[in-house]
């Protein structure tokens, strides 16, 4: 697995409009670099680093959430986009995860009955289709995503929006950054 990127521009004492689209370009940049690597189905490690690299974009676009409230209909798109791909390729994983351990079974274990190596390999072919299947369905998926580099243009100009409104935070309830920053203040 992939160890996550370092988030060295991040300012502790920076707004959230000013973080937050730093904090979700590493992100994405962590998932891009996998994809490139996506066109090759026996790439089995970078693929699941790629999902690995989604999962943290999506739980960090989850946190974001409050500060995108205006453009709220692309970044919910944008989610749902990422939310997708890590689905996807979980999917794959599973796949890849089981086809494993059926090897793995099959090669350990002196299975004295020929039925039952004949059944386990009948597994293996049925896995690997459904691997070649959900793969091609990724692939199709990522490649209409990001053709001409239109995803990566939405990314950009959704994540850096709240950046270019002032960085302005719009969220309900009681606890908000904004109104616990304010009552922090008043306290002191």
């Amino acid at each position: 697995m992939s160890k996550a990127l370092s988030l060295f521009a991040v300012d502790p004492a920076g707004s959230l409009g000013d973080n937050a689209p730093l904090m979700l370009y590493t992100r994405y940049s962590e998932m891009i670099y996998f994809a490139a690597h996506i066109q090759d189905p026996a790439n089995v490690s970078d693929l699941h680093n790629m999902r690995i690299a989604a999962k943290r974009l999506r739980y960090t676009l989850e946190i974001f959430v409050p500060a995108y409230e205006e453009n709220n209909s692309e970044y919910t798109e944008i989610l749902g986009e990422i939310k997708s791909c890590q689905e996807q390729i979980g999917d794959i994983h599973d796949c890849d995860v089981r086809i494993e351990q059926i090897r793995e079974y099959l090669n350990q274990t002196v299975v004295k009955k020929p039925e039952i190596r004949v059944g386990l390999s009948t597994l293996i072919d049925q896995e690997t289709l459904t691997r070649k299947q959900l793969y091609d369905a990724f692939v199709s998926y990522w490649n209409n995503l990001s053709l001409g580099r239109s995803f990566e243009r939405k990314f950009v100009q959704t994540v850096f929006a709240v950046r270019l409104s002032g960085g302005k935070v719009k969220t309900k309830g009681k606890n908000t950054p904004n109104k616990l920053k304010s009552e922090t203040t008043e306290r002191s």
